[in-house]
């Protein structure tokens, strides 16, 4: 299947028709398009920003690239029965653009593709954000030593996937300022998302009571509390992964734990092997996961002693 896309470019108050056929630039033209994800409502938002270190203006920008291993992931856009392949507008729920842009997606599926992909195209910039930007970029452009605002694409967190901060994202040039080496002027570029975000966030876990007396095999509820803190993600994806103790555990030792959740309220048994001198030790496990994917976790224990000695 071919599917050839026609780019309408706002230039003043006129508008030129153009079918998409420009000369890539080469790899090393200084522009980037950061990439980041967060959790928000119990979606995840993928956030996107151009800085724009070449000589040249910026006027357009698409996020995904209909080509093998550029695209953006396909749903959830998919499972809208009204996408076909050509451009549609989103609406608010899903993208919020850089400011003054207007915001399409084109869905498409060619024979190498297993599911449907999509690109979303933007244009124009913002300087009115809050907190502002430490460098302002144009109304309608990014230009050259400037930053654009930033962008938002939202995702119902089951489609999560590292592929909307790993594809791949076009600029369009305004001037004729940055050149191949051949010496022909650079018209647009082909760029890798750069993933901002590659370090985990930081957990800890105190759990309340942290010992259980006296070891009466009564079940004792206990209390997790739980801090994460991230660099992007003010919402990280808290789970309580496992709890496992240094002893052979019955089947009602542990009861009302709902692993896979955030589930901070459990109840334990005061139980613990009378042969055993350190007595029983319960480990349990949270993982803290950021927008981006990146994952930490952590432990904490309770302790059936022994004696009151120990």
């Amino acid at each position: 299947m071919t599917i050839q896309f026609l780019r309408q470019v706002l230039l003043g108050s006129a508008f030129l028709m153009t079918v998409f056929a420009a000369p890539l630039a080469s790899a090393d033209v200084p522009i980037k398009i950061n990439a980041w994800g967060i959790h928000q409502g119990g979606q995840i938002v993928y956030r996107y920003q151009i800085e724009n270190s070449s000589a040249s203006v910026v006027y357009k920008a698409s996020l995904g690239i209909d080509d093998v291993g550029k695209e953006l992931p396909g749903p959830p856009w998919s499972l809208n029965p009204a996408y076909f392949n050509g451009p549609l507008p989103l609406d608010a729920a899903h993208c919020k653009p850089f400011y003054y842009m207007n915001c399409t997606i084109a869905v498409f599926q060619f024979d190498y593709m297993t599911e449907p992909k999509a690109r979303i195209s933007m244009r124009g910039v913002e300087n009115n954000m809050v907190p502002p930007p430490k460098i302002f970029s144009g109304a309608n452009y990014i230009r050259p030593g400037t930053r654009s605002s930033v962008a938002e694409i939202t995702i119902p967190a089951a489609y999560q996937s590292i592929g909307y901060l790993t594809a791949f994202g076009e600029v369009y040039l305004l001037d004729s300022n940055t050149r191949n080496p051949d010496g022909t002027a650079v018209v647009s570029a082909e760029i890798q998302f750069t993933q901002v975000d590659v370090t985990p966030p930081t957990l800890s876990v105190t759990l309340t009571p942290a010992t259980l007396w006296p070891p009466n095999n009564k079940l004792v509820p206990v209390n997790a509390m739980v801090a994460v803190q991230d660099d992007y993600d003010p919402e990280s994806e808290i789970k309580l992964v496992s709890i496992t103790a240094n002893e052979t555990l019955a089947g009602d030792d542990i009861q009302d734990a709902q692993l896979g959740t955030d589930d901070r309220s459990f109840s334990l048994a005061a139980k613990r092997d009378g042969d055993n001198p350190t007595g029983r030790n319960y480990t349990v496990t949270y993982s803290a996961t950021d927008g981006s994917g990146n994952k930490a976790t952590a432990s904490a224990t309770v302790t059936v002693p022994h004696d009151q000695g120990r």
